[in-house]
C-alpha cells in the first residue's frame, strides 16, 4: 500500500468521507485483543486474552524503514475506503477495509492494516509503509477488532506471546467523568475517527475505558464513544513511578499540568529524558533539569526501557560479567532503564530490584 502522505491526508480524508458512512458502532472490548505484526516473517497474529486466535500472511514495507516499528493504537476503522481519486471497488489498492493506527500521535490516516487489489504481493515486501492483507481476511479481521486495539510491529521473533508496550491501547476503566466544555464523542480515540454526537458542557458520563488521551464513555443512547481528555474532568489519579520518561516525537511540549490545553513550560527533542515521578495512564509527571514538576503526554513520550535482543539474557547483581545472575530474560522482554554503568544498562526489575544487563544482549 502507499501510505497517505501528509500533504494529501486532508484530501484523502475528504474523499473517504464522500464514499462511506459513519461506522455502526464503537465498542469496549468484552475480551482483551492485541495484534502483532512480524516484519521479518510477514505474519500478523491476532491475540485474544493472551492467546493467538488468528494468523494471517501480510505484506509490509518495501524497505525496513517504511513500516514503523513499535506499539501503536488502532484509532479508526473504515468500510469501503477511497484512496486518492480511486473510489471503493476492485481497483482500490486499500481493498474493502481500513484499520488505521496512530503513529506518533497522528490521526490514523497515514498508516493502517488494509486489503489489496494485488493479492500476489501478500507475503512480500511491497508497500510504502502499511500492512496489506488479502481482502477477505482483512474483512474478517475488521469484524474481530475494535478501536483501541494495540498493534505491535517488530522484526524479532514470534513465540505466541504478545510482547508489545502494555501501556498502549484501550484499557478498561470505571467511574464517572464530566465534560468541562461543549465537545464531541468520536468512534475511536482520535479526531481521525468519526463524530458520533455533540456532548454539552457539564454532562456527567460513565467511564468504560481509557486509550491514550481519550476516555471511552457510555453516551445517553447507550452507545460507547471516545471523548478527548482535555474536554473532561477525568478523575484519574497519579501513581508513583520511577525511572525516566523518554520523548518519542521530534518535538514534544512539556506542560505545566496534565492537560493538552495547559501552558507549555519547555519543548523537548526526540530522545530527551526526564526523571519520572508518577503516571496516571495518560500523563507522566516528571522533573525537569531545573527541578520543576512538569507533565508529558503518553502520546509524545514513553518509559525509558531496554529490550532484550539475545535469545536468553543474564541479568546480574552488579555491573560485572563475574557478578551473580539474579534473573534471566527472553528476547523481546522490555525492562525499565535507569542509566548506564560502563558497558551495562542499569535496570529496575518488576519487583523493584536494581540490576544490570550487558549492552551486547539488550538495547
Amino acid at each position: 500500500m502507499r501510505k497517505f502522505r501528509i500533504i494529501g491526508i486532508l484530501v484523502a480524508f475528504a474523499m473517504v468521507m464522500s464514499f462511506i458512512g459513519l461506522p455502526k458502532e464503537s465498542f469496549a472490548a468484552p475480551v482483551t485483543k492485541q495484534i502483532e505484526v512480524n516484519k521479518t516473517t510477514n505474519y500478523l497474529y491476532l491475540y485474544e486474552n493472551g492467546k493467538v486466535i488468528k494468523k494471517y500472511r501480510v505484506a509490509t514495507g518495501k524497505t525496513k524503514e517504511l513500516t514503523p516499528e513499535g506499539t501503536f493504537p488502532l484509532v479508526v476503522k473504515i468500510k469501503n475506503p477511497s484512496w486518492k481519486n480511486v473510489p471503493p471497488g476492485p481497483d482500490n489498492p486499500l481493498g474493502p477495509r481500513w484499520n488505521g493506527i496512530s503513529v506518533n500521535g497522528d490521526n490514523g490516516r497515514s498508516y493502517g492494516i488494509h486489503g489489496t487489489n494485488n493479492p500476489k504481493s501478500i507475503g512480500t515486501y511491497a508497500s510504502n509503509g502499511c500492512i496489506r492483507m488479502l481482502s477477505n481476511q482483512v474483512t474478517e479481521l475488521y469484524d474481530l477488532i475494535y478501536e483501541g486495539v494495540p498493534v505491535w510491529i517488530h522484526t524479532g521473533t514470534s513465540n505466541g506471546i504478545w510482547r508489545g508496550d502494555m501501556s498502549v491501547g484501550l484499557k478498561p476503566s470505571t467511574g464517572s467523568v464530566k465534560t468541562v466544555k461543549d465537545t464531541y464523542a468520536w468512534t475511536g480515540p482520535s479526531t481521525g475517527s468519526f463524530k458520533i454526537t455533540a456532548v454539552a458542557k457539564n454532562k456527567a458520563l460513565t467511564r468504560t475505558g481509557v486509550s491514550g488521551n481519550y476516555t471511552q464513555v457510555k453516551l445517553a443512547n447507550g452507545r460507547l464513544g471516545f471523548i478527548y481528555n482535555g474536554d473532561l474532568s477525568t478523575g484519574l489519579t497519579f501513581k508513583s513511578a520511577s525511572g525516566y520518561a523518554e520523548v518519542t516525537v521530534d518535538k514534544a511540549n512539556v506542560r505545566q499540568s496534565p492537560s493538552l490545553s495547559s501552558n507549555v513550560i519547555e519543548k523537548a527533542k526526540k530522545g530527551s529524558r526526564y526523571t519520572l515521578l508518577a503516571d496516571n495512564g495518560e500523563w507522566y509527571q516528571v522533573k525537569t533539569a531545573n527541578g520543576k514538576i512538569a507533565y508529558l503526554s503518553h502520546l509524545v513520550a514513553k518509559k525509558w526501557v531496554v529490550t532484550v535482543t539475545a535469545s536468553v539474557a543474564n541479568i546480574r547483581a552488579t555491573a560485572s560479567m563475574k557478578a551473580p545472575v539474579v534473573a534471566k530474560a527472553n528476547r523481546g522482554t522490555t525492562i525499565t532503564k535507569l542509566g548506564m554503568v560502563g558497558e551495562f544498562h542499569k535496570i529496575r526489575l518488576a519487583d523493584g530490584t536494581i540490576a544490570y544487563i550487558h549492552k551486547t544482549v539488550a538495547k
